[in-house]
């Protein structure tokens, strides 16, 4: 039987606030591109407020920043703020995978793991960087659920970490799929054997590479 928390509904902020990210998510919704409330109004069939305090909810999570002239556009992220994200989640990403390999004794959790990686695996033959990088954003809610630690799978949920995927991915894979590819295939290799230590280190390691690759990036412009 649920329980009420379950049974509620989403509220219309709620609501407004998961269209925009999946929006985003989608590529519907780009860096840069204005939002217009009135058209959120009409395709949601909602009035002005909650529209308008979803996207106050979301510039207090740096996705949407507010103009002089009361406009709403979808937030750039600086380079230095990408690699200030990704020098945060290769810290909390290792711990992740770290956890997570701790709990494939127990029934089921190897096949949540394996069925998490088929995306980020078959991402590579159709070559589009949003779905790989939600297809690893997938994989790093399944590990947190896995491990039952709340703080990480509220760090995964939490918007600003899908609008730093939505920026990454137009800078990665690029012209390294097979190495982002294989990195993930190694460190869920690890995580199924039940080796966290390992995952960890492979994470990141490529973590690492991935930074160092963006600072790269920096010198170049």
């Amino acid at each position: 039987m649920k329980n009420e928390f379950e049974k509620r509904k989403p509220t219309a902020v709620q609501i407004v606030i998961a269209t925009i990210l999946s929006r985003i998510k989608e590529g519907r919704y780009i860096p840069g591109q204005y939002l217009i409330a009135g058209d959120l109004m009409e395709e949601l069939k909602l009035s002005k407020a909650p529209v308008r305090e979803a996207i106050h909810v979301l510039v207090g999570e740096g996705v949407i920043e507010l103009l002089q002239n009361r406009s709403a556009r979808i937030r750039s992220l600086s380079m230095d703020e990408l690699i200030d994200f990704s020098e945060v989640w290769a810290a909390v990403g290792g711990v992740n995978v770290r956890l997570a390999a701790d709990y494939m004794h127990l029934k089921g959790n190897k096949a949540l793991v394996k069925q998490a990686l088929k995306p980020i695996i078959e991402s590579e033959k159709t070559k589009n960087s949003a779905d790989f990088f939600a297809s690893v954003s997938n994989l790093h809610l399944v590990l947190s659920e896995i491990s039952g630690n709340n703080y990480i799978t509220e760090m995964v949920n939490r918007s600003n970490f899908g609008h730093f995927y939505r920026h990454i991915s137009g800078i990665f894979p690029g012209a390294h799929w097979r190495r982002h590819v294989d990195a993930f295939q190694k460190i869920t290799a690890a995580i199924l054997e039940g080796k966290g230590d390992v995952a960890e280190r492979i994470y990141r390691k490529h973590m690492q590479w991935v930074i160092a690759h963006l600072k790269t990036a920096i010198n170049q412009l």
